[in-house]
């Protein structure tokens, strides 16, 4: 989902890079798979849809959307790797003549006006500067009775300056001081042309190795149970973080947010 940091190190890259890099998970989105079915629901995406997943990452929901759906999905991403590793999951999963990934910025997509029914997009406006654009492309290119589709943490409620502080100090999540009350994403959205805006946020529930499981698979979940058990430094950041979020429950959360153009 991010450009690759040399100087990334398992105790202080930020949260996405470190369970990506370090960890080794897919599923990085808050929600998981679970808040991915939600999404594609309210975007209304059947077989005959054609679909832009936006910050794609290594394609699981892409690949997700191929086989529950057998829709035409292109993936696209600014991480070369990520890509790469998208293209041989979905020829595993034996996809390929479905998804097409490629390296793309969503502050300025390659494609024409209204060419999908569906645009998506999973916690990657935290990570993006120029929100405002990013919709506006989204919407650009959909068509115009199509739906865009977001997911992006959200806070329950107002944080305190002590929290967010927290945030950066203690758990190294400084893509989170981007996150916005439901409020705040309405308001970006509907400032960026989207119309017909549906919202609902959810809380962040942590459910652990099981939820893991759910998302990850078993052979993968495996995987990163014995990274846990033998890397010292994840071990501790792992621990260190899931404590910060039970902790503050309260406040984590994220919104599933729907719009035409």
């Amino acid at each position: 989902m991010t450009q690759s940091d040399c100087s990334c190190t398992v105790e202080k890259c930020d949260i996405f890079d470190f369970m990506a890099k370090y960890v080794g998970l897919s599923v990085l989105h808050p929600g998981g798979f679970e808040s991915t079915t939600k999404l594609i629901d309210k975007c209304r995406i059947s077989s005959n849809s054609r679909v832009l997943d936006i910050a794609c990452g290594k394609g699981t929901t892409s690949i997700l959307l191929a086989r529950k759906h057998q829709c035409r999905v292109i993936g696209i991403d600014i991480n070369e790797e990520l890509i790469e590793e998208a293209r041989k999951l979905a020829k595993k999963h034996k996809v390929d003549h479905l998804v097409e990934f490629q390296m793309g910025d969503a502050t300025n997509l390659s494609f024409q006006d209204d060419e999908f029914d569906a645009t998506i997009a999973q916690a990657m406006l935290v990570l993006i500067d120029n929100k405002d654009k990013v919709v506006k492309e989204a919407l650009r290119v959909l068509k115009p009775e199509g739906k865009a589709g977001w997911i992006e943490l959200t806070w329950q409620k107002q944080p305190s300056d002590e929290f967010m502080k927290q945030v950066s100090e203690v758990i190294c999540a400084y893509c989170m001081l981007n996150v916005r009350l439901i409020n705040g994403w309405n308001d970006l959205f509907i400032k960026s042309g989207a119309t017909k805006l549906e919202t609902e946020i959810f809380p962040m529930h942590f459910n652990g190795f099981k939820g893991m499981i759910k998302d990850e698979g078993f052979k993968n979940s495996i995987r990163v149970i014995k990274k846990f058990i033998s890397d010292s430094k994840v071990r501790k950041r792992m621990t260190t973080m899931n404590k910060f979020f039970k902790l503050h429950e309260n406040i984590f959360g994220y919104g599933i947010y729907s719009m035409g153009k």
